[in-house]
């Protein structure tokens, strides 16, 4: 039985003993559930819940936290991660750990505004919390670009936005504008020195609607929801990476005697023949599967495409990592050394 199996059966028979108040049996299945498969924040969810039953408030606060972690970012957990969250915040009040459960509170109450216990609890928190200090821009060595401040922030996605939270207290309302572009979104903050900070996140992952993209000021924070051009596609970063730019050169490559354009393949090949309908989608297909790998996956893809000198495309490092990839003409045909 595979790790996965054996962790479900686990939680199941965990949950019948949570149902039938036997809570330290509960207790220990879910531990036993969570050492078979570690990556399911349901598990410490409701492990969580069985430790506040036991009045471990701490564990169910660390656990809580773990769930939340867990879920973060996925678009069908959004129901555990909001209770995640509540539940972090709700513990950690009582733990006296008040930035803490602020930071969860504050998530949870932009995922569900109007949940009033939320909202209660929140209130009751905030004017506990640790101030946070103004932000100081580092000094410029000359001849240097300007550096952005230093300020925490965080993110998180739903299926149609991204939403950006910049915690800098007490900014007034007219004391922040924000500039949405096709792929960027700058932030200017007038603070109560005189100073003005800006933070700039150019480029972002990907492009976004500025017409339909919303900021808000609060009490604790800056809060700016960025309207996905795709909705649905999942962000892995905020800000566009190295390995994001190398997904988007692979598109590009058409010029280099090494590389390949999957705009160019599919022109060339309707040149020849119609496209089946199932063929039409082969770019998008290509992109779409670098676009949503992990790092091993475009590793694989980018080595196998180069060394094979377009013959072969493979998404498993595993093998590929082990040597380099064998140019494979079709049948018929060889390969011709390239010389310059």
């Amino acid at each position: 039985m595979s790790n996965k199996k054996t962790g479900n059966v686990l939680f199941q028979q965990a949950n019948e003993a949570y149902f039938d108040d036997e809570f330290e049996q509960s207790e220990s299945l879910y531990t036993q559930a969570i050492a078979a498969d570690s990556t399911v924040g349901d598990y410490y969810l409701k492990r969580a819940q069985v430790r506040s039953k036991l009045g471990n408030t701490s564990g169910a606060s660390s656990d809580a936290r773990k769930a939340s972690d867990l879920t973060a970012n996925k678009s069908d957990q959004l129901r555990q991660y909001f209770k995640a969250l509540y539940l972090h915040g709700k513990w950690a009040f009582e733990l006296k750990q008040y930035d803490e459960a602020a930071e969860s509170l504050r998530k949870a109450a932009t995922i569900n505004p109007s949940h009033e216990e939320v909202k209660a609890l929140l209130e009751k928190t905030e004017p506990l919390t640790t101030p946070v200090p103004e932000p100081q821009a580092e000094p410029e060595a000359e001849g240097t670009e300007p550096a952005r401040p230093k300020v925490r922030h965080e993110w998180y996605q739903t299926d149609d936005f991204v939403i950006l939270e910049v915690f800098i207290k007490r900014v007034q309302k007219d004391a922040a504008a924000v500039e949405f572009g096709e792929r960027a979104v700058s932030l200017s903050v007038k603070m109560a020195t005189g100073s003005e900070n800006n933070y700039d996140f150019d480029p972002l992952q990907h492009n976004i609607v500025a017409s339909e993209s919303t900021f808000e000021v609060l009490s604790t924070k800056i809060e700016i929801r960025l309207k996905k051009a795709q909705p649905g596609v999942k962000w892995s970063h905020l800000e566009q990476t190295d390995e994001d730019q190398a997904a988007k050169s692979l598109s590009q490559l058409g010029s280099s005697r090494k590389g390949v354009s999957w705009d160019t393949i599919a022109a060339d090949a309707e040149k020849e023949a119609k496209l089946k309908p199932s063929e039409q989608g082969v770019n998008e297909l290509f992109q779409s599967i670098y676009r949503d790998a992990d790092p091993d996956t475009r590793r694989a893809m980018m080595k196998s495409y180069v060394e094979s000198n377009g013959t072969s495309l493979s998404t498993d490092w595993s093998s590929v990592g082990k040597g380099p990839v064998e140019t494979l003409p079709p049948t018929d045909t060889f390969a011709k050394p390239y010389s310059s």
